[in-house]
Protein backbone atom coordinates (compact mmCIF):
# COMPACT_ATOMS: atom_id res chain seq x y z
CA UNK A 1 0.00 0.00 0.00
CA UNK A 2 2.51 2.23 0.72
CA UNK A 3 4.67 1.72 -2.27
CA UNK A 4 1.60 2.42 -4.35
CA UNK A 5 0.68 5.47 -2.16
CA UNK A 6 4.36 7.00 -3.39
CA UNK A 7 4.36 6.01 -6.99
CA UNK A 8 1.22 7.72 -7.13
CA UNK A 9 2.47 10.65 -5.56
CA UNK A 10 5.40 10.93 -7.69
CA UNK A 11 3.48 10.25 -10.68
CA UNK A 12 1.37 13.51 -9.85
CA UNK A 13 4.22 15.38 -8.54
CA UNK A 14 5.72 15.29 -12.03
CA UNK A 15 2.75 16.32 -13.70
CA UNK A 16 2.26 18.93 -11.50
CA UNK A 17 5.20 20.89 -11.89
CA UNK A 18 4.64 21.19 -15.86
CA UNK A 19 0.82 21.67 -15.65
CA UNK A 20 -0.23 25.12 -14.56
CA UNK A 21 -2.96 26.02 -12.22
CA UNK A 22 -6.17 27.43 -13.93
CA UNK A 23 -8.47 30.60 -14.25
CA UNK A 24 -10.81 32.35 -16.45
CA UNK A 25 -10.61 35.89 -14.27
CA UNK A 26 -9.98 39.05 -16.31
CA UNK A 27 -8.16 39.84 -12.79
CA UNK A 28 -5.80 37.83 -13.34
CA UNK A 29 -3.80 40.04 -16.17
CA UNK A 30 -3.11 42.17 -13.08
CA UNK A 31 0.39 41.31 -11.23
CA UNK A 32 1.53 37.76 -11.24
CA UNK A 33 -2.02 36.44 -11.65
CA UNK A 34 -5.11 35.87 -9.79
CA UNK A 35 -3.67 33.83 -6.51
CA UNK A 36 -5.25 30.48 -6.65
CA UNK A 37 -3.51 28.57 -3.12
CA UNK A 38 -5.16 29.67 -0.55
CA UNK A 39 -4.81 26.57 1.61
CA UNK A 40 -5.85 23.35 2.05
CA UNK A 41 -8.94 21.90 0.85
CA UNK A 42 -9.97 21.09 4.66
CA UNK A 43 -8.78 24.47 5.65
CA UNK A 44 -10.62 26.35 2.98
CA UNK A 45 -13.64 24.93 3.88
CA UNK A 46 -13.68 26.77 7.28
CA UNK A 47 -12.93 29.86 5.32
CA UNK A 48 -9.22 29.82 4.80
CA UNK A 49 -8.38 29.25 8.71
CA UNK A 50 -4.86 28.76 9.64
CA UNK A 51 -5.13 28.72 13.06
CA UNK A 52 -6.21 24.99 13.38
CA UNK A 53 -3.93 22.58 13.68
CA UNK A 54 -3.81 18.87 14.40
CA UNK A 55 -1.64 15.42 14.43
CA UNK A 56 -3.19 14.23 11.12
CA UNK A 57 -3.59 16.62 8.49
CA UNK A 58 -0.86 18.99 6.71
CA UNK A 59 -2.02 22.80 7.53
CA UNK A 60 0.59 24.03 4.41
CA UNK A 61 -0.38 27.95 4.98
CA UNK A 62 1.09 27.17 8.56
CA UNK A 63 4.70 25.57 8.94
CA UNK A 64 4.30 25.28 12.90
CA UNK A 65 1.68 23.76 12.33
CA UNK A 66 3.99 20.72 10.83
CA UNK A 67 5.28 20.15 14.68
CA UNK A 68 1.89 18.76 15.64
CA UNK A 69 1.61 16.09 13.35
CA UNK A 70 2.29 12.56 14.45
CA UNK A 71 1.82 10.11 11.06
CA UNK A 72 3.32 10.25 8.05
CA UNK A 73 0.62 12.14 5.66
CA UNK A 74 0.43 12.40 1.38
CA UNK A 75 -1.80 15.19 0.70
CA UNK A 76 -3.29 16.41 -2.60
CA UNK A 77 -6.33 18.65 -3.87
CA UNK A 78 -8.32 19.57 -6.97
CA UNK A 79 -10.63 22.06 -7.85
CA UNK A 80 -13.27 22.63 -10.51
CA UNK A 81 -14.86 26.71 -10.80
CA UNK A 82 -17.40 27.91 -12.95
CA UNK A 83 -17.26 31.30 -13.13
CA UNK A 84 -20.23 33.90 -14.75
CA UNK A 85 -18.82 37.09 -15.98
CA UNK A 86 -21.36 40.47 -15.22
CA UNK A 87 -20.73 43.54 -16.90
CA UNK A 88 -22.44 46.87 -17.68
CA UNK A 89 -23.28 45.56 -21.28
CA UNK A 90 -23.07 41.54 -21.14
CA UNK A 91 -23.06 38.02 -18.86
CA UNK A 92 -20.70 35.34 -19.95
CA UNK A 93 -19.95 31.88 -18.59
CA UNK A 94 -16.73 30.39 -18.40
CA UNK A 95 -15.07 27.19 -15.92
CA UNK A 96 -11.57 26.17 -15.10
CA UNK A 97 -9.96 23.25 -13.11
CA UNK A 98 -6.52 22.79 -11.67
CA UNK A 99 -4.39 21.00 -9.04
CA UNK A 100 -4.17 22.99 -5.85
CA UNK A 101 -1.41 21.10 -3.82
CA UNK A 102 0.79 18.29 -3.48
CA UNK A 103 2.36 17.94 -0.52
CA UNK A 104 4.12 15.02 2.37
CA UNK A 105 4.73 15.51 5.63
CA UNK A 106 7.35 13.13 7.96
CA UNK A 107 7.48 13.40 11.30
CA UNK A 108 10.90 11.83 12.83
CA UNK A 109 11.58 11.58 16.66
CA UNK A 110 12.93 15.60 17.29
CA UNK A 111 11.21 17.55 14.27
CA UNK A 112 8.84 16.96 11.12
CA UNK A 113 9.61 18.13 8.04
CA UNK A 114 7.56 18.52 4.70
CA UNK A 115 7.85 18.97 1.42
CA UNK A 116 5.26 19.61 -2.11
CA UNK A 117 4.25 21.70 -5.16
CA UNK A 118 2.01 24.40 -5.28
CA UNK A 119 0.37 26.68 -8.74
CA UNK A 120 0.42 29.53 -6.57
CA UNK A 121 -0.93 31.86 -9.48
CA UNK A 122 -2.51 31.81 -12.50
CA UNK A 123 -3.31 33.80 -15.78
CA UNK A 124 -6.04 32.83 -17.65
CA UNK A 125 -8.21 35.52 -19.28
CA UNK A 126 -9.59 35.70 -22.86
CA UNK A 127 -11.11 39.93 -23.37
CA UNK A 128 -11.96 42.03 -26.12
CA UNK A 129 -12.29 45.67 -26.61
CA UNK A 130 -14.44 47.13 -29.81
CA UNK A 131 -13.83 50.69 -30.94
CA UNK A 132 -16.35 51.61 -33.50
CA UNK A 133 -15.74 55.37 -33.19
CA UNK A 134 -13.04 55.13 -35.56
CA UNK A 135 -12.76 54.45 -39.08
CA UNK A 136 -11.79 51.10 -39.51
CA UNK A 137 -13.11 49.95 -36.75
CA UNK A 138 -10.56 48.60 -34.16
CA UNK A 139 -10.71 45.12 -32.74
CA UNK A 140 -8.18 44.43 -29.85
CA UNK A 141 -8.22 40.95 -28.14
CA UNK A 142 -6.14 40.52 -25.21
CA UNK A 143 -4.97 36.96 -24.15
CA UNK A 144 -3.00 35.60 -20.94
CA UNK A 145 -1.85 32.32 -19.59
CA UNK A 146 0.44 30.92 -17.02
CA UNK A 147 1.21 31.74 -13.36
CA UNK A 148 4.00 30.85 -10.42
CA UNK A 149 4.43 27.77 -8.93
CA UNK A 150 6.52 26.97 -5.01
CA UNK A 151 7.72 24.29 -4.71
CA UNK A 152 8.79 24.20 -0.39
CA UNK A 153 10.60 22.49 2.14
CA UNK A 154 8.98 23.17 5.33
CA UNK A 155 10.55 22.41 8.92
CA UNK A 156 8.20 22.56 12.01
CA UNK A 157 9.43 22.01 15.87
CA UNK A 158 8.28 21.82 18.84
CA UNK A 159 10.03 23.59 21.41
CA UNK A 160 7.76 23.26 24.75
CA UNK A 161 4.56 20.69 25.01
CA UNK A 162 2.29 23.91 24.21
CA UNK A 163 4.50 25.95 21.61
CA UNK A 164 5.51 24.70 17.99
CA UNK A 165 7.42 26.84 15.61
CA UNK A 166 8.12 26.20 12.11
CA UNK A 167 9.34 28.23 8.31
CA UNK A 168 9.52 26.91 4.80
CA UNK A 169 11.45 28.34 1.96
CA UNK A 170 9.57 28.20 -1.04
CA UNK A 171 11.16 28.57 -3.94
CA UNK A 172 8.69 30.06 -6.77
CA UNK A 173 9.28 30.16 -10.36
CA UNK A 174 6.60 29.93 -13.52
CA UNK A 175 6.37 31.59 -17.10
CA UNK A 176 3.88 34.45 -17.97
CA UNK A 177 2.56 35.13 -21.40
CA UNK A 178 0.35 38.29 -22.72
CA UNK A 179 -1.14 38.42 -26.11
CA UNK A 180 -2.88 41.77 -27.54
CA UNK A 181 -3.89 41.06 -31.08
CA UNK A 182 -5.70 43.97 -33.37
CA UNK A 183 -7.44 43.66 -36.02
CA UNK A 184 -8.67 46.14 -38.61
CA UNK A 185 -12.18 46.42 -40.36
CA UNK A 186 -11.92 45.00 -43.44
CA UNK A 187 -8.03 44.80 -43.44
CA UNK A 188 -6.77 41.13 -44.48
CA UNK A 189 -3.35 41.89 -42.07
CA UNK A 190 -3.29 41.96 -38.39
CA UNK A 191 -0.95 42.67 -35.87
CA UNK A 192 0.30 40.72 -32.58
CA UNK A 193 2.26 41.75 -29.87
CA UNK A 194 3.46 38.71 -27.37
CA UNK A 195 5.35 39.34 -24.35
CA UNK A 196 6.68 36.85 -22.59
CA UNK A 197 8.26 36.80 -18.44
CA UNK A 198 10.40 34.07 -16.74
CA UNK A 199 9.92 34.55 -13.28
CA UNK A 200 11.84 32.79 -10.03
CA UNK A 201 13.06 34.48 -6.68
CA UNK A 202 13.18 32.66 -2.96
CA UNK A 203 10.73 33.92 -0.09
CA UNK A 204 10.68 32.30 3.54
CA UNK A 205 7.61 31.90 5.67
CA UNK A 206 7.92 31.78 9.86
CA UNK A 207 5.21 30.89 11.94
CA UNK A 208 4.64 30.12 15.65
CA UNK A 209 1.19 28.22 17.48
CA UNK A 210 0.32 28.32 21.06
CA UNK A 211 -2.44 25.22 22.21
CA UNK A 212 -3.40 25.56 25.78
CA UNK A 213 -5.65 23.63 27.72
CA UNK A 214 -8.31 25.98 29.41
CA UNK A 215 -9.74 22.47 31.07
CA UNK A 216 -10.44 19.77 31.11
CA UNK A 217 -11.61 19.44 27.24
CA UNK A 218 -11.32 22.97 25.69
CA UNK A 219 -8.41 24.23 24.23
CA UNK A 220 -7.40 27.78 23.14
CA UNK A 221 -5.17 28.04 19.49
CA UNK A 222 -3.19 31.16 18.89
CA UNK A 223 -0.98 31.51 15.72
CA UNK A 224 1.01 33.77 14.11
CA UNK A 225 2.29 33.57 10.64
CA UNK A 226 4.55 36.31 9.15
CA UNK A 227 5.45 35.23 5.13
CA UNK A 228 8.98 38.03 4.19
CA UNK A 229 8.64 40.22 1.31
CA UNK A 230 10.72 39.46 -1.52
CA UNK A 231 11.42 39.91 -5.39
CA UNK A 232 10.59 37.80 -8.47
CA UNK A 233 13.29 38.20 -10.68
CA UNK A 234 11.42 38.10 -14.46
CA UNK A 235 13.76 37.98 -17.50
CA UNK A 236 11.45 39.30 -20.21
CA UNK A 237 10.99 39.32 -24.47
CA UNK A 238 8.67 40.74 -26.64
CA UNK A 239 7.56 40.31 -29.97
CA UNK A 240 5.81 42.56 -32.26
CA UNK A 241 4.56 40.80 -35.85
CA UNK A 242 1.71 40.65 -38.45
CA UNK A 243 -0.02 38.24 -40.17
CA UNK A 244 -2.93 37.29 -42.47
CA UNK A 245 -6.24 36.16 -41.46
CA UNK A 246 -7.15 33.96 -44.82
CA UNK A 247 -2.91 32.69 -44.30
CA UNK A 248 -2.45 34.36 -47.50
CA UNK A 249 0.47 36.09 -46.26
CA UNK A 250 3.24 34.46 -43.56
CA UNK A 251 3.92 37.77 -41.97
CA UNK A 252 6.60 39.42 -40.18
CA UNK A 253 8.12 39.10 -37.01
CA UNK A 254 10.42 41.45 -35.01
CA UNK A 255 12.19 41.01 -31.62
CA UNK A 256 11.87 44.37 -29.53
CA UNK A 257 15.09 45.51 -27.92
CA UNK A 258 14.09 45.71 -24.05
CA UNK A 259 17.52 45.92 -23.20
CA UNK A 260 17.76 49.32 -24.78
CA UNK A 261 15.07 50.05 -22.48
CA UNK A 262 16.10 49.05 -19.36
CA UNK A 263 13.01 46.28 -19.60
CA UNK A 264 15.05 43.13 -20.60
CA UNK A 265 15.14 42.02 -16.76
CA UNK A 266 12.95 43.48 -14.62
CA UNK A 267 12.22 42.58 -10.73
CA UNK A 268 8.40 42.06 -9.16
CA UNK A 269 8.23 42.99 -5.53
CA UNK A 270 6.00 40.71 -3.73
CA UNK A 271 5.34 42.03 -0.55
CA UNK A 272 4.92 41.50 3.20
CA UNK A 273 1.53 39.58 4.88
CA UNK A 274 1.26 38.86 8.40
CA UNK A 275 -1.65 36.53 9.77
CA UNK A 276 -3.05 36.80 13.56
CA UNK A 277 -5.73 33.79 14.50
CA UNK A 278 -7.46 32.62 17.51
CA UNK A 279 -9.58 29.61 18.11
CA UNK A 280 -11.41 27.51 21.06
CA UNK A 281 -12.57 23.90 20.40
CA UNK A 282 -12.53 20.35 21.74
CA UNK A 283 -10.62 17.88 20.02
CA UNK A 284 -12.39 15.55 18.10
CA UNK A 285 -15.77 16.86 18.18
CA UNK A 286 -15.72 20.86 17.39
CA UNK A 287 -13.59 23.97 17.05
CA UNK A 288 -14.73 27.83 16.11
CA UNK A 289 -11.64 30.18 15.08
CA UNK A 290 -11.39 33.41 13.57
CA UNK A 291 -7.96 34.82 11.83
CA UNK A 292 -6.76 38.83 10.57
CA UNK A 293 -4.23 38.76 7.57
CA UNK A 294 -2.67 42.32 6.28
CA UNK A 295 -0.62 42.36 3.40
CA UNK A 296 1.47 45.40 2.84
CA UNK A 297 0.83 47.32 -0.52
CA UNK A 298 3.17 48.83 -3.07
CA UNK A 299 4.09 45.84 -4.58
CA UNK A 300 3.71 43.19 -7.57
CA UNK A 301 3.94 46.22 -10.33
CA UNK A 302 5.17 44.39 -13.59
CA UNK A 303 7.29 47.35 -15.01
CA UNK A 304 6.94 45.66 -18.54
CA UNK A 305 3.37 47.32 -19.11
CA UNK A 306 2.68 50.94 -17.91
CA UNK A 307 -0.46 50.45 -17.02
CA UNK A 308 -2.21 54.07 -15.76
CA UNK A 309 -5.35 54.00 -12.85
CA UNK A 310 -3.93 50.84 -11.59
CA UNK A 311 -2.29 50.20 -7.87
CA UNK A 312 -1.22 47.63 -5.48
CA UNK A 313 -2.42 49.09 -2.13
CA UNK A 314 -2.84 47.03 1.12
CA UNK A 315 -4.56 43.86 0.99
CA UNK A 316 -6.91 42.29 4.10
CA UNK A 317 -8.43 39.27 4.54
CA UNK A 318 -10.69 38.06 7.78
CA UNK A 319 -11.99 34.18 8.33
CA UNK A 320 -14.47 32.60 10.28
CA UNK A 321 -15.29 29.06 10.45
CA UNK A 322 -14.69 26.17 12.43
CA UNK A 323 -16.03 22.23 12.33
CA UNK A 324 -18.23 20.05 14.18
CA UNK A 325 -18.06 15.76 14.47
CA UNK A 326 -21.47 14.71 16.13
CA UNK A 327 -19.52 11.33 17.54
CA UNK A 328 -15.67 10.44 15.83
CA UNK A 329 -15.48 6.88 17.22
CA UNK A 330 -19.46 6.09 15.94
CA UNK A 331 -19.91 2.05 14.84
CA UNK A 332 -23.18 2.66 14.05
CA UNK A 333 -24.24 5.83 12.38
CA UNK A 334 -21.82 6.49 9.71
CA UNK A 335 -22.47 10.50 9.76
CA UNK A 336 -21.98 10.95 13.11
CA UNK A 337 -18.27 10.25 12.38
CA UNK A 338 -17.89 13.08 9.34
CA UNK A 339 -16.50 16.54 9.75
CA UNK A 340 -18.82 19.01 9.20
CA UNK A 341 -17.55 22.52 7.87
CA UNK A 342 -18.02 25.42 7.27
CA UNK A 343 -16.35 29.61 6.99
CA UNK A 344 -16.97 32.71 5.99
CA UNK A 345 -13.70 34.74 3.84
CA UNK A 346 -13.67 38.36 3.02
CA UNK A 347 -10.96 40.16 1.53
CA UNK A 348 -9.63 42.89 0.07
CA UNK A 349 -6.98 41.92 -2.70
CA UNK A 350 -5.46 45.12 -2.39
CA UNK A 351 -5.80 46.05 -6.29
CA UNK A 352 -7.47 48.97 -6.96
CA UNK A 353 -8.67 49.80 -10.81
CA UNK A 354 -9.75 53.27 -11.38
CA UNK A 355 -9.78 53.74 -7.64
CA UNK A 356 -12.34 50.76 -7.39
CA UNK A 357 -10.94 48.09 -4.43
CA UNK A 358 -11.09 44.67 -5.97
CA UNK A 359 -12.68 42.64 -3.14
CA UNK A 360 -13.45 39.37 -2.62
CA UNK A 361 -16.21 37.07 -0.84
CA UNK A 362 -17.01 34.00 -0.43
CA UNK A 363 -19.29 31.46 1.92
CA UNK A 364 -17.78 27.89 2.50
CA UNK A 365 -19.03 24.54 3.36
CA UNK A 366 -17.80 20.56 3.27
CA UNK A 367 -17.22 17.36 4.63
CA UNK A 368 -14.40 15.17 5.80
CA UNK A 369 -15.09 11.72 5.15
CA UNK A 370 -12.97 9.20 7.21
CA UNK A 371 -11.68 5.53 5.29
CA UNK A 372 -8.96 2.88 6.62
CA UNK A 373 -8.17 4.49 9.80
CA UNK A 374 -6.40 7.79 9.96
CA UNK A 375 -6.82 8.71 5.79
CA UNK A 376 -9.53 10.86 5.12
CA UNK A 377 -11.09 12.35 1.52
CA UNK A 378 -12.04 15.99 2.39
CA UNK A 379 -15.06 17.91 -0.03
CA UNK A 380 -15.50 21.74 0.19
CA UNK A 381 -17.85 23.64 -1.80
CA UNK A 382 -17.76 27.66 -2.13
CA UNK A 383 -19.98 30.43 -3.16
CA UNK A 384 -19.00 33.70 -3.87
CA UNK A 385 -18.43 36.63 -5.59
CA UNK A 386 -15.11 38.85 -7.01
CA UNK A 387 -14.67 42.68 -8.57
CA UNK A 388 -17.69 45.58 -9.20
CA UNK A 389 -19.17 46.26 -12.69
CA UNK A 390 -18.13 50.51 -11.69
CA UNK A 391 -16.09 52.25 -13.92
CA UNK A 392 -16.61 49.92 -16.67
CA UNK A 393 -15.31 46.59 -14.90
CA UNK A 394 -16.20 42.92 -14.40
CA UNK A 395 -18.16 41.44 -11.57
CA UNK A 396 -17.42 37.44 -11.40
CA UNK A 397 -19.78 35.05 -9.15
CA UNK A 398 -17.89 31.65 -9.19
CA UNK A 399 -18.81 28.20 -7.33
CA UNK A 400 -16.27 26.12 -6.59
CA UNK A 401 -16.14 22.22 -5.69
CA UNK A 402 -12.98 20.51 -3.97
CA UNK A 403 -11.87 17.62 -3.46
CA UNK A 404 -8.68 16.83 -1.55
CA UNK A 405 -7.00 12.96 -0.44
CA UNK A 406 -5.37 13.15 2.95
CA UNK A 407 -3.81 9.50 3.39
CA UNK A 408 -2.08 8.56 6.90
CA UNK A 409 0.52 6.15 7.14
CA UNK A 410 2.76 5.07 10.31
CA UNK A 411 7.03 5.10 9.44
CA UNK A 412 9.69 4.06 11.71
CA UNK A 413 8.11 2.13 13.90
CA UNK A 414 9.93 -0.26 15.97
CA UNK A 415 9.09 -3.84 16.42
CA UNK A 416 7.88 -5.23 19.63
CA UNK A 417 8.00 -8.64 19.19
CA UNK A 418 10.03 -11.09 16.68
Amino acid sequence: MKKTLVNLFLLIFSFSIFSQSGTSSPYSFYGIGSKTFKGSIDNRSMGGLSVYTDSIHLNLTNPASFSQLKRVNYSMGITYDDLTFKSENANENSNSSNVNYLAVGIPTKYFTFGFGVIPQTSVGYLLENNDESVNPAIIDRFRGEGGVNTVFLTFGFKVFKKIGVGFTTNYEFGNLTHFVNRYLEDVELATRLESNSSLSGINNVFSFLYREKINTKLSLHATYILSQEFDLVSTNKQTLSTYSLNNSYAGDTEQIDLNSLGLDKTEIIVPKSQTIGLGLGVDTKWFLGAEFEETDGGGLNNKLFNLENVDFKKGTRFSFGGFYIPKFDSFTNFFSTLVYRAGLRIEDSGLSIQNQAIKEFGFNFGVGIPFRGFSNVNLGFEIGKRGTTNSGLIEENFFSIRLGMSLSDLWFVKNKYN
